[in-house]
């Protein structure tokens, strides 16, 4: 069994800004932890308040720790204490560039790249140590990229190749017959 917390003095200031918060906080999360702190400074045990507040024991105890260590200011919501980035900005900017750059730039045998594609060159270059598909695309569109979907056409070396293929439409029956024909 774990010995029961004791909270430290509120003093007056603390106590209104509590109330106030338990009454007309916008933040549920606040109005939550400034109700067990006030349970708890009306002596109420963190068996009771974990009860009627509809917590666990445990998150009652942090709630009231942190008040004895931080006060007020341990009402707020903390956001953003989740794992930190794995990857800085220049590794960041690093696979943006190889996304902009064709594959076949790259030595690659492919004229486009896709998201496991470029995933396997950036951890075979060892530009990244590892990365998921879906992380690699949150960090395109980040940068204003979207890899799309691969279209089923071939491109050709031909310098030529692009007036040819516009020159293509025009043969078949409305090519015209040649002179003397």
């Amino acid at each position: 069994m774990s010995h029961p917390i004791q909270l430290r003095p509120v003093t007056d200031d603390e106590g209104a800004t509590l109330q106030r918060t338990v009454r007309k906080g916008r933040d549920a999360i606040a109005r939550k932890r400034a109700a067990c702190i006030v349970s708890a400074a009306q002596g109420r045990t963190v068996p009771q308040i974990a009860k009627a507040q509809l917590l666990h024991e445990t998150y009652v105890r942090k709630i009231l720790h942190a008040f004895n260590h931080e006060g007020v200011a341990s009402l707020g919501a903390r956001y953003g204490i989740g794992r930190p980035r794995q990857f800085d900005d220049a590794q960041c900017r690093k696979v943006v560039a190889v996304a902009l750059t064709p594959p076949d730039q790259l030595g690659r045998p492919f004229g486009l790249w896709s998201l496991p594609k470029l995933r396997d060159y950036l951890i075979e270059a060892k530009i990244l140590p590892t990365i998921s598909d879906v992380h690699l695309g949150r960090i395109l569109r980040r940068h204003g990229l979207s890899l799309q979907r691969t279209k089923t056409w071939k491109q050709s070396k031909d310098p030529d190749y692009v007036r040819k293929k516009s020159g293509s439409r025009l043969r078949g029956k409305h090519r015209s017959k040649p002179p003397g024909g």
